[in-house]
């Protein structure tokens, strides 16, 4: 049996476009200074280049079975099916996420999928249907905080 990947685009939201401020603000600063302004515009420009592909290469991918997280354009393959939880979470811990404010966590029943005691953290941009999504894969994940 095949399915269709459904692609999850990861969350832009204040916190996105505060980073990228802060960014562009301490690329900014050295033109104010600077005696020959070529140099600092083009290290700006190239920043903000960074950041944007950096950020729009994040994204998620349900393909039968398998959460397939992209950072950089870079697949990691989770099994659906050994997801225990999902909880929503604030954490500012880096993550293949582009929103810090609104993330979910998610752990499994197997540690050594990701080699860590620490949760994915990972942030789709409709919460409610990628959970749902899931949870038409794995009817067992345990899901607290949201009503499905």
């Amino acid at each position: 049996m095949t399915t269709n990947p459904i692609k999850y685009k990861s969350r832009w939201d204040a916190s996105t476009w505060t980073i990228i401020s802060i960014v562009m603000i301490c690329c900014i600063i050295p033109c104010f200074t600077a005696e020959h302004l070529l140099t600092p515009i083009i290290i700006c420009i190239a920043a903000l280049a960074f950041i944007i592909v950096a950020f729009q290469s994040i994204y998620y991918v349900v393909d039968g079975n398998q959460l397939i997280v992209y950072t950089f354009f870079i697949p990691r393959r989770y099994p659906i099916d050994k997801i225990k939880e999902i909880q929503p979470s604030n954490s500012i811990l880096s993550a293949p996420a582009t929103s810090i404010t609104r993330r979910l966590a998610i752990t499994f029943t197997d540690r050594k999928i990701l080699k860590s005691y620490m949760p994915l953290l990972i942030s789709p941009e409709n919460q409610d249907d990628f959970i749902t999504h899931l949870l038409s894969i794995n009817p067992n994940i345990i899901t607290p905080k949201f009503k499905h």
